[in-house]
């Protein structure tokens, strides 16, 4: 099987398992990194179901809930925390701007861009987000080619996106052809290389982490050679940690997630959080990664 990024055929299989199918093989290119699923077994059909969150992807994140919908309301509350990261981090480029969230799923950063940005659209699979859209008066598209000829965005985010894609070049190329000649793509990626594989090399999590919509797992060296590929100048790779200390104290200790909600409360603070962040940061093993690509 050839490597999507570099065509090499010199690849190792990774440890841990695919979460949902322990059949497919976790795989990692000696030449150029890029670790990839050997099957893939995903598409728009899948994602306009919304079959990504579902019982049992609740049941295997051990998220609680009374039913369905409590647990992803829950879901979703806990997600803005990371929402609220992103708009954090871009806010100064959304001010009287054109903005387009690419797999922009329920508007959250949207809805938040919205207050300082001249427009903001978002292109979604999922059907039944449509509502949340139509309410916050925001266009949604359900593919790039909806969007009408001669539209060009100041600023295309894709937050968690790419590794999901079949094709994550060809679609960086198309939201290329959508950005205004100064414009700019952010793009956010989970870490291949984060450190509870790479450091401190868990079994239990390498067997939760990997999923099998997460068809390829980035690294600062993969992520910026994506962008390459497409045609893009990288203007930055940055690693960024999402969980604090907490969450990974307690897969050390406990083997099993959601470690913020237990220790949370008496071990995460600002400073101490900011020290472990730049200090994974610096050995490149942050759980995630954010890129800013511009045209050449």
């Amino acid at each position: 099987m050839k490597c999507y990024l570099c065509g090499s055929e010199n690849h190792f299989k990774r440890e841990g398992k695919v979460r949902e199918d322990h059949s497919i093989n976790i795989l990692e290119c000696k030449d150029c990194g890029l670790v990839f699923l050997d099957k893939q077994n995903t598409g728009d059909v899948f994602y306009e179901n919304n079959n990504m969150i579902d019982e049992k992807f609740f049941e295997t994140t051990k998220r609680g809930g009374e039913n369905l919908d409590a647990k992803m309301r829950e879901f979703y509350i806990h997600n803005a925390v990371f929402v609220q990261k992103r708009f954090e981090l871009v806010k100064q480029s959304l001010v009287g701007k054109n903005i387009l969230d690419f797999g922009s799923g329920r508007a959250q950063f949207l809805i938040k861009a919205k207050e300082l940005a001249n427009q903001v659209a978002g292109v979604e699979l999922e059907s039944r987000v449509k509502d949340i859209y139509r309410d916050n008066n925001i266009p949604l598209f359900s593919h790039l080619n909806e969007i009408g000829g001669g539209v060009r965005y100041d600023l295309i985010t894709a937050f968690h996106v790419m590794e999901h894609l079949e094709d994550p070049i060809a679609i960086l190329r198309q939201l290329a052809e959508l950005l205004r000649d100064d414009g700019k793509i952010i793009i956010e990626v989970p870490n291949g290389n984060e450190a509870l594989l790479s450091i401190y090399k868990n079994k239990a999590y390498s067997e939760f982490i990997y999923t099998n919509v997460h068809l390829y797992c980035f690294t600062p060296h993969t992520l910026r050679l994506l962008g390459e590929k497409a045609g893009l100048k990288v203007e930055f790779v940055k690693c960024i940690q999402r969980y604090p200390i907490s969450n990974h104290l307690y897969w050390l200790a406990h083997n099993t997630p959601n470690g913020q909600k237990q220790w949370g409360s008496f071990i995460d603070n600002p400073l101490l959080q900011n020290a472990y962040e730049q200090t994974l940061a610096s050995l490149g093993a942050t759980d995630t990664l954010i890129a800013q690509f511009s045209k050449q």
